[in-house]
């Protein structure tokens, strides 16, 4: 049959320099052209070599070393995996281990055996014997130690997936040559301009309690990596100066030197870094040098070379306005078609006055959950955008924030995206207040009148939100933003005050201070009463820099001059008006 004449070719020993994509390819040429029904001899095999090992998605749901290749959402809600643990029976699994005990070729050997492993006790009643791990085991320390490998990197993956499952099983023996094998690898492989295939013994084997490491074996892996930091922060003849390869090595040996207390040798190993990143400074743009120093800035941080740390500060700060001269800005024009504009700004301004600012209220609320939705469905249009890190920065070329990949920081591109929804619903609210200053009659009186009825508002900071709203109606904004803003923050407060919370913190200087309006805006009670839509508004619009960060930036002096625009000032009007849905319980009755 095709399927054995397939597996036959890879199950040699002298068969080498391949992997399990390889097999699970030729494997699925062999499925009949549009057909899904396979024989379970095929299905078992290729889906033997379709999942992927070292899952890195913890949040599969699997709990396994192994997991699917590929996941992709439906239009339904539901989640497609392939291959799924849902296909894998207790059949499959007795196969694997047949196929597991006939193999020769260590690539084939320890793939079924590892598939058994993992899944036999999930799948079945019963679990593995011990002697499928030591056999599973073995074939992974084969591969590398006769060079089955197809790349050397993923060898050093395999190996630490046999120390693992070595110590898990408590065998000295099987311990004791996983450490030989990791040892002779790196210095077999490894390559100083190539941080991916070196560093593996010091990971795995330094500081590991369990692995019986002689002093001669430890103080030669340290040694290796002081040669590699000064080798890759030198320029000396052909050899190129290395920064990210150099903190590779002297990271490793500053965390060493810091368990041993050291500290003079962690400084020295981490200024060395430092030196290696300002030889290279020269070398790239503004926006380049700031990510080093900002990288840099971290990891003097992580080390507590505070001073060193704060000199970084300076340079940053002196770099920022060649970073803000780099930036180019980008422009997208777009137009509103007016008969469905005047559609909707109708059905808006309809009824009265109170009407009308209560819709607008709720209506310009953002929906986190929407706009989780909105991300996820971009994300499938443009993967790209989401799998890199993104990094804000000021109008001075600062960075202020960094938001991750969509995978790990979910949260802060629901922040970013609806920052960026709101300077988009910015131009309907401008409509909608002019409409409504000509329809209905908009002004402060009213807006007034329909705070008072708030129960969080005093009446005594009254007059100066009026006095802010006079600005605003003359167009002055840069008088209104300052004069609203801390009367939104004093309006949350009381907020708290007046259902039983607290706003106040101890002092270091003795007595009590304020917290400050983003604790404030976490506080459970605030979420509790306001909703988790309310409360996460007002933080994207306040006091998130990943957000508007209004407050922080407006109080704090960092507000550029012409940040103080209409389209501020209105998210403020309707900050104030939010404020005056909150109602007593006797209000409400």
């Amino acid at each position: 049959m095709e399927i054995e004449k397939t597996l036959a070719e890879f199950d040699r020993l002298d068969k080498k320099k391949f992997d399990e994509h390889d097999v699970g390819s030729q494997l699925r040429s062999l499925q009949p052209e549009g057909s899904d029904d396979l024989s379970f001899e095929l299905l078992s095999e290729a889906m033997a070599f379709g999942f992927a090992d070292d899952y890195p998605n913890k949040n599969s749901g699997w709990g396994l070393y192994f997991g699917p290749m590929a996941v992709w959402n439906n239009n339904d809600g539901t989640v497609t995996e392939s291959p799924s643990i849902k296909q894998v029976t207790p059949e499959m699994i007795q196969y694997w281990e047949k196929r597991g005990r006939e193999s020769v070729n260590p690539i084939l050997k320890s793939r079924y055996l590892g598939l058994v492993w993992e899944f036999q006790s999930k799948i079945s009643a019963s679990k593995p014997s011990h002697e499928i791990c030591k056999s599973y085991i073995k074939a992974l320390l084969d591969r590398v130690n006769e060079e089955y490998c197809k790349h050397e990197v993923y060898g050093f993956r395999r190996l630490k997936r046999a120390l693992v499952l070595s110590l898990e099983l408590n065998d000295d023996d099987l311990v004791n040559k996983c450490k030989e094998a990791i040892l002779i690898a790196e210095n077999k492989y490894s390559q100083d301009n190539k941080p991916g295939l070196w560093g593996y013994s010091f990971d795995l084997l330094i500081g590991n309690r369990k692995v019986k490491l002689s002093p001669d074996e430890e103080v030669s892996i340290i040694n290796e990596l002081e040669s590699k930091l000064v080798r890759l922060t030198s320029d000396e003849g052909n050899q190129k100066i290395d920064p990210w390869g150099a903190e590779a090595a002297g990271a490793r040996l500053a965390t060493y030197y810091r368990r041993l207390k050291k500290e003079d040798d962690v400084k020295r190993v981490i200024l060395k870094i430092g030196d290696a990143f300002q030889k290279i400074e020269n070398e790239g743009s503004a926006m380049q040098r700031s990510g080093w120093l900002e990288h840099l800035h971290r990891l003097y941080s992580k080390f507590n070379l505070k001073n060193e740390a704060d000199d970084v500060l300076l340079r940053l700060r002196e770099i920022g306005p060649k970073v803000a001269a780099e930036l180019k800005p980008i422009s997208h024009s777009f137009s509103l078609p007016k008969e469905d504009t005047e559609k909707y700004l109708k059905e808006i301004v309809s009824g009265t006055i109170e009407e009308v600012l209560t819709r607008v209220s709720v209506i310009y609320i953002p929906n986190k959950e929407k706009a989780k939705e909105q991300i996820f469905d971009l994300s499938k249009k443009a993967p790209l955008m989401y799998l890199m890190s993104h990094q804000l920065q000021d109008e001075k070329g600062r960075l202020i924030a960094t938001i991750g990949s969509l995978e790990e920081d979910l949260e802060g591109h629901i922040v970013r995206h609806i920052s960026q929804n709101l300077s988009f619903a910015s131009i309907f609210l401008r409509l909608i207040f002019q409409e409504a200053k000509n329809k209905l009659g908009l002004c402060k009186k009213e807006i007034i009148g329909f705070m008072k009825q708030s129960a969080i508002i005093q009446p005594d900071r009254i007059p100066i939100i009026e006095t802010g709203l006079d600005a605003y109606f003359n167009d002055n904004y840069l008088v209104s933003i300052h004069l609203i803003i801390p009367q939104i923050e004093e309006a949350i407060r009381n907020l708290v005050e007046f259902s039983g919370g607290n706003v106040l913190k101890p002092s270091r200087r003795g007595g009590y201070q304020l917290r400050t309006f983003d604790d404030i805006l976490r506080d459970k009670l605030v979420v509790n009463i306001l909703g988790e839509d309310f409360a996460n508004y007002f933080r994207i619009l306040f006091t998130d820099q990943r957000g508007w960060n209004m407050r922080n930036n407006v109080c704090h002096g960092i507000a550029a001059p012409g940040s103080f625009t209409s389209e501020t000032a209105d998210r403020l009007i309707h900050a104030l008006l939010c404020l005056g849905l909150v109602k007593d319980n006797e209000s409400k009755q």
